[in-house]
């Protein structure tokens, strides 16, 4: 059966905007002309795939099952488009990749995504960072080529190769009343405060495990910003501590900014690994990141990148 894939697109944003009229709107379309597509829709088909009741779309058992199939086809339209336009521009291919918000960190665009870009010249990436969890799920929705992540409450059925740990790190600013301590307690960290996400976000929960295996909660609290970066600036600015983590392929933890504190005990670790589709031939330039960040974790990516074009090494 052929089905219109325009169809599917409006039936995917009725559900996805809850109704006629916003769907309408989002394709500037007439509700009327929406209707009629999914009537049209339902009546190929042969069975009912939506119900309005209480203001609202529901989804039949035969509903939920088109609009999976829909989205995926959707996604494939949009990749296929994506990837003739890379060829008609000349790029030489494209990486949708997920990386866990811990990576949105200058050592990560210096040492993985730079070496990367000079090795394999013409391939576009598409970087977003966020939850470790919602990254993977993008992986499984294929919505990503790749998720670079925290295994922390990932989907189920992702797949995950494990690449290394990270150790968890306290930094403060230059100049801080705590680097005048070679080592430091985790009640003089506690008594500086720390700099938190958001108690409501889904990091929270994360964190919080996290600084509880070092003696720390969110009564220790002094700010809660959201997001990596807005955390880094923060802490920056001298308004508490802040707290991630690093691969040691990372180096020298200390920039311009921000020093890691020595602490009097063994901080928590965590593993770092990637999320791919099992059992699916990654493209070239997807199976080219891959295996450059295996060869980062296994400490062989701090000499030189081999441009797999021409055999030349690459600094990294």
């Amino acid at each position: 059966m052929a089905l219109d894939l325009f169809r599917l697109l409006v039936f995917v944003t009725v559900v996805e905007r809850n109704g006629y009229s916003a769907a309408g709107r989002h394709l500037h379309l007439a509700q009327a002309t929406v209707s009629h597509h999914i009537h049209e829709l339902e009546k190929e088909l042969g069975m009912e795939l939506l119900r309005y009741e209480k203001r609202a779309v529901h989804l039949t058992e035969a509903g939920q099952e088109v609009y999976g199939s829909a989205r995926s086809m959707l996604r494939e339209q949009g990749h296929l488009r994506q990837t003739l336009g890379d060829l008609t521009h000349g790029r030489r291919g494209r990486v949708r990749v997920g990386a866990s918000m811990a990576f949105e960190q200058r050592y990560f665009f210096e040492r993985v995504i730079a070496p990367f870009y000079r090795a394999n010249e013409g391939v576009l990436l598409s970087l977003r960072f966020g939850h470790s969890r919602r990254q993977a799920q993008a992986v499984l929705d294929n919505e990503l080529d790749l998720a670079y992540v925290i295994r922390w409450h990932l989907p189920s059925d992702a797949h995950f190769t494990l690449l290394q740990e990270a150790a968890l790190t306290f930094l403060v600013p230059p100049g801080h009343p705590l680097t005048r301590d070679e080592v430091v307690t985790v009640e003089q960290i506690a008594e500086a405060g720390l700099i938190t996400a958001p108690l409501d976000s889904v990091e929270a929960v994360y964190y919080s495990q996290i600084l509880g295996q070092c003696g720390l909660d969110s009564d220790n609290s002094v700010a809660e910003v959201d997001g990596m970066q807005a955390r880094m600036l923060a802490a920056e600015a001298g308004l508490g501590v802040f707290a991630t983590f690093y691969p040691e392929y990372a180096g020298d933890i200390g920039d311009r900014s921000l020093v890691p504190l020595h602490v009097d005990r063994p901080l928590p670790h965590v593993e770092l690994g990637l999320v791919h589709r099992a059992g699916e031939t990654q493209i070239k330039s997807v199976q080219a990141l891959i295996d450059w960040l295996q060869r980062l974790a296994s400490g062989g990516g701090h000499g030189r990148l081999v441009d797999a074009r021409t055999k030349r090494s690459t600094p990294p």
